[in-house]
């Protein structure tokens, strides 16, 4: 595409890509720049929130956003369509209804489950990553819950993911006073759940969920999972080959992988079919295209990728909502080759790490200490409401918008907006 009009294509409507689309519009004007959203569902998910649709807690509308919604009165074209191909040498997309000439591409379709090449593991369990895979395991698991037999729910995965659906599992079979005759048990190939997060959090996360009831199991990677015989599953551990735990109903989150989507000519990716970027999330070979979020391989100055969470994905469109209309709209910014600085690129240090446990239950570290109870369930209350809001207004509420900045006045901001939310909490609650 030609001329001063620029078209900027996003692809995928998560946590990254909504967030990019609402916030990069308010820079563009419809003589400047035109922003163009695609994903294959008319919503945008709240994955954060997907385990409490698995056990009950949420229905699958609770977690669904019509994009069409956000996006009302903005300079953003919705398309909902699947992405069947790229081919950046031609600067297009395909699409399954259309193709789409773009001027920059930013990928953001996310990440699917990676099994690791466990023989039967895709066959005979059940996946956690999207609204309808939550609403199977939700079927399953009320079926269990009906049973009067004696059951077991395995979770191999200790992450973020697996362990938010341990404690929300094990709050719905609690709560239907099954406890006594139904297990749950988390399996993590590696030495400790949630490898990569604060010691200390860690640890009262143990604590809180072995207080549900849940069994833990560590260092212990899965070799196989076979069905066993219509009644579940067997899942044998790779220590021996031949250590076997029984399933009811198995749950795999051990991992991700990047989004398959063709690209070509091909490009740089890991091992995990994620896309290989630079420092300004943006592939070297195709300066004009970028990625974030699970799909892409970003990196911090030690080299360490950054881990896939939604607070990522949603700093790196922060980022780049102002780093493309900077370079490729303002000015009729050259998209073939655009001038980066080395003080332009990104950077984002994880200074708050919460998670939910159950279905009112969450465990954060904030401020170097580790949080729980009422004051990180606020704390969680208040990232979700400031995230809609900025959606909502496109960047535009300070207030709120503020929470994604790094510099001494957003931090001040912050805590007054907190504050603030914090207070209107506590009018409601005794009114």
């Amino acid at each position: 595409m030609s001329g001063p009009n620029k078209r900027i294509v996003i692809l995928g409507a998560g946590y990254g890509g909504i967030f990019l689309a609402t916030n990069v519009a308010r820079h563009t004007k419809e003589k400047t720049g035109e922003v163009i959203l695609v994903d294959r569902n008319p919503y945008h998910q709240l994955l954060q929130e997907i385990h409490l649709v698995a056990a009950g807690f949420r229905t699958a509308n609770d977690v669904k956003i019509p994009i069409l919604t956000l996006t009302a009165g903005m300079n953003v074209k919705f398309i909902q369509s699947a992405v069947k191909q790229i081919r950046p040498d031609t600067n297009l997309v395909v699409l399954e209804s259309t193709k789409i000439h773009y001027d920059v591409l930013i990928v953001c379709l996310g990440a699917s489950t990676k099994y690791f090449n466990v023989k039967g593991a895709e066959e005979n369990s059940l996946p956690l990553h999207s609204i309808t895979d939550a609403s199977l395991i939700y079927d399953s698991i009320s079926s269990i819950v009906n049973s009067d037999k004696e059951q077991s729910v395995v979770i191999v995965g200790g992450g973020a993911t697996g362990v938010s659906l341990g404690g929300a599992l094990s709050d719905f079979i609690n709560e239907s006073k099954k406890s006594d005759s139904i297990s749950v048990t988390i399996i993590e190939a590696l030495p400790t759940i949630l490898s990569g997060w604060d010691e200390r959090l860690v640890k009262k996360v143990e604590e809180l969920l072995r207080e549900k009831g849940i069994r833990i199991i560590t260092s212990s990677p899965v070799a196989r999972v076979e069905n066993a015989d219509g009644d579940g599953s067997d899942i044998y551990l790779s220590d021996d080959g031949k250590s076997k735990i029984h399933s009811s109903l198995t749950i795999w989150t051990a991992g991700i992988k990047g989004y398959d989507i063709p690209i070509n000519p091909e490009i740089e990716k890991t091992k995990d079919g994620k896309i290989i970027v630079n420092e300004f999330c943006q592939i070297d070979r195709y300066p004009n295209v970028f990625s974030i979020g699970d799909i892409a391989a970003v990196r911090d100055d030690t080299g360490k990728l950054y881990p896939p969470l939604a607070q990522i994905a949603v700093r790196e469109a922060k980022y780049l909502s102002n780093l493309i209309p900077k370079h490729f709209i303002a000015n009729g910014g050259d998209t073939d080759a655009p001038s980066l600085s080395t003080d332009e690129k990104f950077e984002y240090t994880i200074k708050v790490q919460l998670i939910s446990l159950g279905n009112d239950d969450y465990v954060g570290f904030f401020n170097n200490h580790v949080i729980s109870g009422n004051l990180a369930r606020l704390v969680e209350e208040f990232s979700m409401d400031a995230y809609i809001k900025t959606l909502k207004s496109a960047g535009r509420d300070i207030m709120n918008t503020s929470l994604y900045g790094d510099d001494i006045f957003s931090r001040l901001v912050s805590g007054i907006t907190f504050a603030r939310f914090t207070f209107v909490k506590w009018l409601k609650n005794i009114a």
